[in-house]
């Protein structure tokens, strides 16, 4: 059995219904195919896929968002493309509302709204079956003992994609894209509150806060703490969110002149788990204005990997 496991908002109703529908019509065999609908507002959505995939029976699960319609053949295709140790990322066909691609993303306007679908025009689109290395986003199936959970605690909305991946990157679980295909309006729940763009900023901090970093080459998060010399506030909250650790249990320390930081020093401030680990040496240097002691090398990613209610 294969669970598809959706998330749903009340204000998205009429999204969830056509998908169960579409879902139904497909797939009329409830043993070999079924839903796990989680449906509640006062979660965030990494909690709801969570909640969901506690009750799903399938040894493989697909999480699926509401505002999807599937093609016929999609589950088939991600059975097979689906292993143990692997995240299996579906291809997404959507209308050119965001209009960068990538593996998994293909771009053909069949609506973007449900009085405007056009059903027809996706059925008749084909691609060629193909597993590509490369996914992002939570659009992935896997086995459920594979499933490391989406950390809905920290991330309300927003960035809880990229650090599953990240958790799963450090893992070492293998990542693919199928060439399974299901059409996703976009943005139908995640970008309907007035306030998300402040979400999605406070989300991207929190990211660093857990991390060190937003992008990493090497993936490397170690305790580190900025200690800033002077008063500029702007420059504390900024540095306030690449410190991942207190000044007593900190391996790093960064002393930062408020007064003579520039732009060079806060490309390094982003940079600088990967600057250390290339490095690779303990003891103190100076990059640009910040001084810099390193005490110890130790990281701790594989930390980060599973949630603490796991």
């Amino acid at each position: 059995m294969i669970s598809l496991v959706i998330p749903a908002s009340t204000r998205t109703r009429e999204y969830t219904d056509v998908l169960i529908k579409n879902i139904e019509e497909i797939y009329p065999n409830r043993d070999k195919v079924e839903i796990i609908l989680q449906e509640d507002d006062s979660l965030t959505m990494g909690n709801n896929y969570n909640k969901a995939v506690e009750r799903a029976n399938g040894e493989k699960i697909i999480l699926l968002h509401n505002d999807m319609i599937l093609k016929p053949g999609f589950v088939e295709e991600m059975d097979k493309h689906i292993s143990k140790n692997r995240i299996t990322t579906y291809t997404r066909i959507e209308p050119p509302i965001y209009t960068d691609t990538y593996p998994g993303k293909i771009l053909l306007d069949c609506g973007n709204n449900l009085q405007t679908f056009d059903k027809k025009k996706f059925e008749e689109f084909k691609t060629e079956e193909s597993l590509v290395d490369g996914g992002t986003q939570l659009f992935f199936g896997c086995f459920k003992e594979d499933y490391i959970g989406i950390d809905g605690d920290t991330f309300k909305l927003f960035c809880e994609d990229d650090d599953f991946h990240l958790r799963c990157t450090v893992a070492g679980l293998e990542r693919k894209v199928s060439s399974a295909c299901v059409y996703h309006f976009v943005s139908k729940t995640s970008r309907t509150t007035e306030d998300y763009q402040q979400i999605e900023s406070i989300s991207n901090a929190a990211f660093i806060k857990k991390w060190g970093f937003r992008n990493s080459q090497y993936n490397k998060a170690y305790k580190i703490f900025y200690n800033l010399i002077g008063i500029n506030p702007e420059l504390s909250s900024f540095l306030n969110v690449f410190s991942t650790s207190t000044l007593e249990e900190a391996s790093i320390l960064i002393e930062v002149n408020s007064i003579n930081f520039t732009q060079q020093d806060q490309d390094y401030v982003m940079q600088l788990s990967d600057i250390i680990y290339e490095n690779g040496e303990l003891g103190t240097f100076e990059l640009g204005n910040l001084k810099i002691q390193v005490k110890s090398l130790d990281s701790f990613e594989k930390d980060l990997i599973y949630l603490k209610s796991n």
